[in-house]
Protein backbone atom coordinates (compact mmCIF):
# COMPACT_ATOMS: atom_id res chain seq x y z
CA UNK A 1 0.00 0.00 0.00
CA UNK A 2 1.53 3.13 -0.98
CA UNK A 3 0.75 6.48 0.71
CA UNK A 4 0.80 9.76 -0.24
CA UNK A 5 1.97 12.81 1.92
CA UNK A 6 -1.36 13.77 3.37
CA UNK A 7 -1.85 9.63 4.14
CA UNK A 8 1.74 9.40 5.79
CA UNK A 9 1.02 12.25 7.92
CA UNK A 10 -2.04 11.06 9.49
CA UNK A 11 -0.42 7.47 9.87
CA UNK A 12 2.36 9.39 11.57
CA UNK A 13 0.46 11.20 13.44
CA UNK A 14 -2.21 7.92 14.91
CA UNK A 15 1.08 6.04 15.73
CA UNK A 16 1.94 8.45 17.92
CA UNK A 17 -1.12 9.72 19.48
CA UNK A 18 -1.57 5.40 20.32
CA UNK A 19 1.98 5.84 21.65
CA UNK A 20 1.14 8.92 23.72
CA UNK A 21 -2.56 7.23 25.35
CA UNK A 22 -0.44 4.00 26.02
CA UNK A 23 1.74 5.50 28.50
CA UNK A 24 4.67 3.63 27.16
CA UNK A 25 8.29 4.97 27.23
CA UNK A 26 9.63 4.33 23.64
CA UNK A 27 12.54 2.67 25.16
CA UNK A 28 9.89 -0.01 26.91
CA UNK A 29 8.58 -0.42 22.81
CA UNK A 30 11.81 -0.60 21.37
CA UNK A 31 12.18 -3.42 24.17
CA UNK A 32 9.64 -5.39 23.90
CA UNK A 33 9.79 -5.34 19.90
CA UNK A 34 13.79 -6.07 20.14
CA UNK A 35 14.42 -2.93 17.96
CA UNK A 36 16.51 0.35 19.13
CA UNK A 37 14.66 3.80 19.79
CA UNK A 38 16.19 4.96 16.85
CA UNK A 39 14.27 2.48 14.90
CA UNK A 40 10.64 2.92 16.74
CA UNK A 41 11.12 6.72 16.02
CA UNK A 42 11.92 6.23 12.41
CA UNK A 43 8.36 3.63 12.51
CA UNK A 44 6.92 6.56 13.70
CA UNK A 45 8.01 9.12 10.97
CA UNK A 46 7.36 6.47 8.09
CA UNK A 47 11.11 7.01 7.58
CA UNK A 48 12.61 4.30 5.34
CA UNK A 49 10.43 1.77 6.74
CA UNK A 50 9.34 -1.61 5.54
CA UNK A 51 5.43 -2.27 4.98
CA UNK A 52 5.45 -4.28 7.76
CA UNK A 53 6.99 -2.38 10.30
CA UNK A 54 4.20 0.25 10.79
CA UNK A 55 1.69 -2.17 10.98
CA UNK A 56 3.45 -4.69 13.94
CA UNK A 57 3.78 -1.09 15.63
CA UNK A 58 0.23 -0.39 15.28
CA UNK A 59 -0.87 -4.35 16.43
CA UNK A 60 1.34 -3.81 19.59
CA UNK A 61 0.30 -1.01 20.67
CA UNK A 62 -3.08 -1.58 20.03
CA UNK A 63 -2.22 -4.79 22.31
CA UNK A 64 -0.85 -3.00 25.48
CA UNK A 65 -4.02 -0.52 24.88
CA UNK A 66 -6.21 -3.16 25.40
CA UNK A 67 -4.81 -4.49 28.23
CA UNK A 68 -4.65 -1.26 29.67
CA UNK A 69 -8.32 -1.14 28.98
CA UNK A 70 -8.15 2.15 27.18
CA UNK A 71 -9.25 3.12 23.58
CA UNK A 72 -6.92 3.98 21.31
CA UNK A 73 -7.12 6.60 18.34
CA UNK A 74 -8.23 5.21 15.41
CA UNK A 75 -6.13 4.48 11.94
CA UNK A 76 -7.14 6.27 8.68
CA UNK A 77 -4.96 3.51 6.50
CA UNK A 78 -3.72 0.84 8.94
CA UNK A 79 -7.17 -0.81 9.42
CA UNK A 80 -8.82 -4.14 9.02
CA UNK A 81 -7.29 -7.82 9.47
CA UNK A 82 -3.75 -7.24 8.38
CA UNK A 83 -4.01 -10.75 6.64
CA UNK A 84 -5.95 -9.54 3.98
CA UNK A 85 -3.25 -7.50 2.80
CA UNK A 86 -1.14 -9.51 0.09
CA UNK A 87 1.34 -7.13 0.11
CA UNK A 88 2.28 -7.90 4.32
CA UNK A 89 4.47 -10.64 5.40
CA UNK A 90 2.13 -12.19 8.22
CA UNK A 91 4.98 -13.85 9.28
CA UNK A 92 7.17 -10.70 9.70
CA UNK A 93 3.86 -9.61 11.92
CA UNK A 94 3.33 -12.65 13.90
CA UNK A 95 6.85 -12.58 14.62
CA UNK A 96 7.01 -8.94 15.26
CA UNK A 97 10.06 -9.18 12.78
CA UNK A 98 11.22 -5.18 12.07
CA UNK A 99 13.32 -4.16 9.40
CA UNK A 100 16.68 -3.39 10.11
Amino acid sequence: MSLNSTERFNTSKELKENLKISHLAIEDVAAALNTSVSKINQILELDYVAPEDPWILKEYLSEQLCQQGLTGYPYSKLVGDFRNYWFLSTRKIYKRQLSK
